[in-house]
Order: C-alpha cells, then structure tokens, then sequence
C-alpha cells in the first residue's frame, strides 16, 4: 500500500489531533526549557532565586502530580467528553502561561505550577484516545508514528523560539506559550467528538474501577519491574531541565 493511499484513510480528526499536539508540545517545552533558570536565576536577569531544593520541590512534585493524574482525568473525559475536557484544557494552560509571571513566591509559584499540570493531565489521555479512535489495525503503526513525530517536531520547535525570545525576559518566554496553545481553540472548531463508550455509572464509581483496575495491573511483577526501569530512565531525563 501506497504512503498516499495510507494518508487518506485517516480521518479529519487525526489531522487535528496532530495539530493540536504539535502546538501544545510547542507551547510547554518552550516554557519548560528555561523554567528551571528563571525558578532560580538571578533577579537581574529575571529569575525569582529560588534555591534547587525549591526548583526540585516545584518542578519534581509538579512533573509528578502531571502523570500521575491522567489515571483520573482519562475517566472525566469518558464521562463528559473529549471535546469539553480539551477545551477546559486550554483554557488552564493559557492562564496558566500569564499568571506565572504574576508570582514571584516558591509557594504561588508552586501553586500555579500545579494548576499548569491539571490543565497538561486534562490534556495527555484525550489526544492520545482520539489518535487511537481514529486508527484503525491497519493504520495504527504508523498513525501513531505521525503522532510521536509531532511531538517530537514540537519538542524540537519549542525550545528554538524560546531562545529566540530570551533575552526579551521570562514573562515574554510564557506569554508566547500562552499564545501558542491558545491556537488549539481555533482547531477545536474543526475536532469531532470520537465515538466512545458512555457509561450510566457516576464520576465516583468510574474513578473507583480505575483504581481497582491498577490494583489487578500491579500484581503483575514483571511489568511493576518494567515500570520501575522506565521510571528510572524518566528520572535521569528530567535531570536535563
């Protein structure tokens, strides 16, 4: 089969997925880059002169809470929706992205930190469904190939503009992200609600499944030891920033 053949069997809705992914890795690995520097970087140059203990208790916990809570937030947007869970999404990140300058405190920026991770939870399981629900067997290889390469186009863009804009200050450096992912409002009105499975079931009793559900994955040792070798490759990474 024919790469162009393959590309027409994907939907609208995968080409938007993308989009959207590509401008939301843009805007936070732009942000995420320099946030370290700017946690503890000299207030002349704009930093706020955290100490590393604050940077690594802001950016350890919040990475944390960020993966930790699409476990959650997977089964919020199976109870009301892709579309409204992206939509509130991007409405934290984008005031996320211009509050951050508005706090100069380890504490208030710990605090909107954490509000930028809801806004990034709320965000991973829905655009990785979608990519899902929008593939089928025979496109799902490299349907998520495309996928993964988007983020890693963003990833890539990301970090080139910020340090385009460096020297124009930090506050500049988050107010382009803000600008960036408030794009993917724009794209919204081209995303169609995937088919998916709507359960009668209270938000109480799904998220309490999700829990059970991880309790029967653990008694797996050979995957609990699988995850503890990707965690362990995952904490020297985010040594980089």
């Amino acid at each position: 089969m024919g790469v162009g053949k393959t590309f027409k069997k994907f939907p609208k809705t995968f080409w938007v997925a993308n989009s959207i992914e590509l401008f939301e890795r843009w805007a936070w690995y732009g942000f995420f880059m320099l946030f370290a520097n700017y946690l503890t970087g000299s207030s002349e140059l704009g930093g706020l002169e955290l100490s590393q203990a604050e940077e690594g208790h802001i950016m350890g916990i919040g990475t944390a809470f960020l993966y930790f809570l699409p476990i959650l937030t997977g089964s919020i947007a199976d109870k009301y929706g892709y579309k409204k869970v992206l939509f509130a999404s991007f409405i934290i990140y984008t005031t996320a992205f211009i509050a951050l300058p508005m706090f100069d405190s380890f504490w208030g920026v710990f605090a909107i930190f954490l509000y930028l991770a809801v806004g990034a939870a709320l965000f991973k399981p829905v655009i990785s469904a979608t990519i899902a629900k929008t593939t089928t067997d025979e496109t799902a290889s490299i349907g998520f190939g495309i996928f993964y390469m988007m983020v890693n186009i963003g990833a890539f863009i990301g970090p080139m503009v910020t340090l385009l804009f460096k020297d124009a200050g930090y506050s500049f450096v988050f107010y382009i992200s803000a600008g960036i992912v408030a794009l993917n409002f724009i794209l919204l009105f081209f995303y169609k609600e995937p088919e998916r499975v709507v359960t009668i079931e209270s938000l109480g009793a799904s998220l309490k499944n999700v829990f059970v559900n991880i309790g029967q994955v653990l008694k797996d040792k050979k995957f609990v030891v699988f995850l503890f070798i990707v965690a362990g490759f995952w904490t020297m990474y985010n040594q980089l920033f």
